[in-house]
């Protein structure tokens, strides 16, 4: 369970982290060319900034499925399905909203809440039919 929730955070920071060039061949426009070591200087900073912003994200997506570890326990107890798709349509709604608010691609959130909430239904969808594996 968990090596799925690092998958999909591995998958999330793939997607928000691709390039946004439209041609992949631009280059941004400088004074003059640098060294390998200038340019990994240059960056260094920004790269740590992100690399910090990164482990928040999976910090954030462990704490998230450790909710959906109980929401699934309670669901399995009440007999409430694992897909309620209102429930699923609010939350990318609001995620789309949030996204818009912050300057963030609409779609791209859309597409990373689509994978999360997939995998929480399958993992709630898991974890039901494990229950009722188990011997009354």
């Amino acid at each position: 369970m968990q090596k799925r929730s690092y998958l999909i955070a591995g998958a999330i920071l793939f997607l928000a982290l691709r390039p946004v060039f439209a041609d992949p061949t631009e280059q941004p426009m400088t004074s003059k060319t640098l060294t390998t070591d200038e340019e990994k200087a240059l960056l260094a900073p920004y790269r740590a900034r992100i690399d910090t912003l990164d482990a928040q994200i999976v910090a954030l997506l462990g704490q998230r499925f450790d909710v959906i570890r109980d929401v699934a326990k309670l669901k399995a107890e009440h007999g409430i399905a694992p897909i309620l798709p209102d429930r699923v349509e609010e939350v990318v709604s609001h995620a789309r909203a949030k996204a818009e608010k912050a300057g963030v691609d609409p779609a791209l959130v859309e597409k990373i809440y689509r994978i999360i909430i997939d995998t929480a239904v399958q993992q709630e969808e898991d974890y039901a039919r494990a229950q009722q594996a188990k011997p009354q």
